[in-house]
């Protein structure tokens, strides 16, 4: 009898050694499937701060020559920015900042840095041209519009110059227009043809020409070996066979012309130019 009492305490005890293992390994296989496990520490996770399109560095001793008879004034350094006024052909400023084919000429004014429309040069501007000679009278709506290319950035072309300024004034005529859009047949800033264009820039410059075709221009033309801005540019065998295409040449080996895409400045090193040239004429 006290055998059997000692096996039965000697069980009881052994399985209360038992069961709180038991209750461990099956609480510990819970944890692990029901979230209850303890929190795995926390890594600090760095967000890194977002980059502009480009950081805006400063120049000194810098200057930009306005070419164009009216140029976009952008509050920030972006083509996507509110316009806020213009800049007039011949004015000069110092260029503070430079961002994303922008340049900042005082604060919050911003204009494009393309050599379509400016010239970057060393030194100081006049002092006749400082930046309190900047148009900052509220723009038209569509001029407020913002542009998506530089392309665009040219305002609403001055009124055409008078007959005794207008000598050598073709070439800012035809840079005002830049951005201009193609149009078949179209002979207004609200759209152009090659020859439409060649007509709208000369009339509006001291000439008097009729609108005809390109064929007709390089007949009238007198023929040149040696171009000067203002002069034709005349192409053969383009969208149709024998003289098809024109521009206005600007000095540097480029012209501006009414293309496809619009009025814009081209390389006439360009092979498919080279491939068409006809010759250079004048009026």
């Amino acid at each position: 009898m006290l055998k059997k009492a000692n096996r039965t305490v000697m069980n009881m005890g052994l399985a209360a050694l038992l069961v709180p293992a038991a209750l461990t390994f099956s609480t510990t296989s819970a944890s692990a499937n029901d979230g209850g496990a303890a929190p795995a520490p926390v890594q600090e996770k760095v967000t890194p701060t977002s980059v502009p399109q480009q950081q805006a560095t400063t120049t000194t001793n810098q200057k930009v020559i306005v070419n164009v008879s009216a140029l976009n004034i952008r509050q920030g350094a972006s083509f996507s920015s509110p316009v806020v006024g213009t800049a007039t052909q011949g004015q000069e400023f110092a260029i503070l900042k430079e961002a994303n084919g922008l340049v900042e000429i005082a604060p919050n004014k911003w204009i494009s840095k393309s050599s379509s429309y400016v010239t970057i040069a060393s030194g100081k501007p006049n002092t006749t041209s400082q930046v309190k000679g900047v148009s900052t009278s509220t723009p038209s709506t569509s001029t407020a519009a913002a542009s998506t290319s530089a392309a665009q950035e040219t305002s609403t072309p001055a009124p055409a110059p008078t007959t005794s300024t207008a000598s050598g004034s073709t070439v800012s005529v035809a840079r005002s227009l830049v951005g201009s859009p193609y149009q078949w047949a179209g002979n207004t800033p609200s759209g152009f043809d090659c020859s439409g264009f060649i007509a709208y820039v000369f009339n509006h410059s001291g000439h008097s020409i009729s609108r005809t075709s390109v064929a007709s221009y390089w007949n009238m033309a007198t023929k040149i070996s040696s171009p000067q801005p203002g002069d034709l540019v005349f192409f053969q065998n383009t969208y149709t066979s024998g003289p098809s295409h024109m521009g206005i040449y600007i000095g540097n080996g480029q012209m501006i012309h009414a293309g496809s895409h619009g009025v814009a400045v081209a390389d006439l090193n360009v092979s498919y130019y080279q491939d068409h040239f006809l010759g250079y004429g004048r009026f």
